[in-house]
C-alpha cells in the first residue's frame, strides 16, 4: 500500500471543462444508481459545494474553477486514470498494478492495523483467527475482528478455502492531489510506531536512519520520483523469498508485526 501526498498547478480548457462535466455527472448518476434516494443535495454535501453551484457545473452552464475542480476531484477520489483523462495529472508507470482506495474506503480503514491484516494472508503459517492476529499485530481482539469484518465488507478479504485472502495484490490511496485527514491520520499513527521502534525493536530487526543535508527544493519533485521508484523496488526486493513478518516502510523500516516467539 502506498500513500503520497503532491500537488500540481494545471490550466483548464473547453475540451477538459466537457470532460469534467461528463466526468462528474457520471460520478452523480453512479451513486443515484446503488440508492434511489440519493440526492443532489447529498452529493454536494459530499464535495462541499453549494447544491445550486453542482446544479449549474452538471448542467453545463457553469465551468468550475481550478480550485473548485481539484476539490471535486479531491473529495471523490478521482483515480490516476481519472486524472490523466481530465488533464490533471499524468499517469504513473506501473499504475495499473495499483487498486485505487476512494475516500470512502480508505475513512473507514486508515488505522495501521487494517493494512497489517492484509499483509499478514501473505505470511508463512498465517490464522485467519482474530486471537492469532490480534497477538502478532499486538492489537485487542476486538480490534482484530471489526477490522477482519470491515476488510470483508470491502471485498479486501475473501474467505476461501478456511483461511482469508487479501483481493487486491498492491492498493495505493495517492491520487496526486492533496491529503485528506484519514491520510494524515495514518501517517501520524505509523510515525508514531517507528518511534516505539527506536527503543524497543531490537537493531537486527530494523534500519533506522537519516541524513542531514543542504538541497536546491527546484530539485524536490525529481526526489519524489526517485523515492517512489525506490519504494517499489525495495518492496519487490524484501517480498522475495519466504514472508514471514509484516514491515512498514517511512524511510525507516521497521516490523509492526510480532514475531511467533513473541506473539503469545
Amino acid at each position: 500500500m502506498q500513500t503520497q501526498d503532491t500537488s500540481k498547478n494545471f490550466h483548464l480548457n473547453d475540451q477538459q471543462r466537457l470532460k469534467f462535466k461528463l466526468w462528474l455527472q457520471k460520478q452523480f448518476t453512479d451513486r443515484c444508481q446503488k440508492n434511489s434516494r440519493y440526492s443532489l443535495r447529498a452529493f454536494s454535501g459530499l464535495i462541499d459545494l453549494d447544491a445550486s453551484t453542482v446544479s449549474q457545473i452538471l448542467a453545463g452552464k457553469r465551468a468550475p474553477s481550478q480550485k473548485a475542480m481539484m476539490k471535486i476531484c479531491e473529495k471523490l477520489s478521482a483515480t490516476p486514470k481519472d486524472l490523466k483523462m481530465l488533464g490533471v495529472a499524468e499517469l504513473e508507470e506501473g499504475s495499473d498494478e495499483f487498486y485505487q482506495l476512494s475516500a470512502d474506503t480508505f475513512s473507514v480503514m486508515a488505522d495501521w492495523y487494517h493494512f497489517a491484516i492484509l499483509e499478514l494472508t501473505f505470511v508463512k503459517g498465517f490464522k485467519a483467527e482474530v486471537k492469532w492476529i490480534a497477538q502478532h499485530l499486538g492489537i485487542s481482539q476486538l480490534e482484530a475482528k471489526m477490522a477482519m469484518e470491515r476488510l470483508i465488507r470491502l471485498n479486501l478479504l475473501a474467505p476461501k478455502k478456511q483461511t482469508l485472502v487479501k483481493t487486491q495484490k498492491m492498493l495505493t490511496n495517492h491520487t496526486g492531489l492533496n491529503t485528506s485527514g484519514a491520510r494524515k491520520s495514518l501517517q501520524k499513527q505509523l510515525i508514531s510506531k517507528a518511534l516505539v521502534a527506536v527503543d524497543e525493536v531490537p537493531q537486527e530487526d530494523k534500519d533506522i536512519t537519516s541524513i542531514t543535508m543542504a538541497i536546491d527544493p527546484k530539485n524536490l519533485d525529481r526526489a519524489r520520483e526517485a523515492i517512489k521508484r525506490f519504494r517499489r523496488e525495495l518492496c519487490s526486493l524484501l517480498e522475495e523469498g519466504e514472508q514471514s513478518r509484516v514491515y512498514n516502510l517511512g524511510v525507516q523500516l521497521y516490523p509492526i508485526s510480532k514475531k511467533d516467539e513473541d506473539a503469545i
